[in-house]
């Protein structure tokens, strides 16, 4: 009971973040005694944890399908389906696969390359505009009751803000380090862009984690309104 307790706090996706980072700095830096400098995306480690992951969640989605499946929950379970699906073809590298000699499928520099052939290009803009409206369908339908939730200290809707908090804090540490080098014409040091890489590949590899923490949670709501 103070297991399920905990678990259904409000901070425990933000306090698992919190631990895990810490996880994460102190083994890579015990091991860059053993190794040198060592590289969390070189090593595979992160590649690993976050693929284990993925197939985590894709197995708590299956199991609680029924807590949406007939109900009026139903298409947020299928735009969660297809998220979680695009994440993954974004994390096994979509990108370059669509990019053909250029690895920014997804970024604007993508669209202005004039080497990168006409399908390539529609290709990428179909993808970004489907997750573009699936994200923007699910928060016109869910706004009220994400800020009512949040405010109202439910844990699921906490664990979503930690889940959106950390992954705008990844795409800042993935590219501060270049746009600070662009505008400032030095480098950032090493321990500086040591702690921002751990930030970025130990945060990109705990979002599916994140996300099993709000489905569980929100199955333990379900279970508890219906008891």
């Amino acid at each position: 009971m103070r297991l399920k307790k905990f678990f259904m706090n409000p901070l425990f996706a933000f306090s698992s973040v919190i631990a895990a980072m810490a996880l994460y700095f102190i083994a890579c830096y015990l091991l860059r005694f053993s190794y040198g400098p060592y590289d969390l995306d070189q090593s595979g480690a992160t590649d690993a944890l976050t693929y284990l992951f993925y197939g985590m969640a894709f197995s708590v989605l299956m199991c609680f399908y029924k807590d949406y499946m007939h109900t009026p929950r139903q298409k947020n379970y299928l735009g969660l389906v297809f998220l979680w699906f695009v994440a993954l073809l974004r994390e096994m590298g979509v990108q370059h696969w669509l990019a053909i000699n250029d690895t920014t499928a997804f970024k604007l520099n993508y669209f202005k390359n004039p080497e990168v052939p006409f399908y390539g290009k529609m290709l990428s803009a179909i993808i970004i505009l489907a997750v573009v409206f699936v994200i923007s369908y699910m928060l016109f339908k869910n706004i009220k009751k994400m800020v009512r939730g949040f405010f109202k200290l439910d844990p699921m809707y906490w664990t979503i803000a930690t889940f959106g908090g950390l992954g705008i804090l990844t795409q800042i540490s993935d590219r501060f380090n270049s746009h600070y080098a662009k505008y400032t014409g030095e480098r950032l040091s090493e321990p500086i862009r040591f702690f921002l890489k751990i930030i970025e590949e130990g945060g990109e590899s705990l979002l599916p984690l994140i996300f099993i923490i709000a489905l569980v949670q929100f199955h333990l709501l379900l279970k508890k309104d219906a008891d």
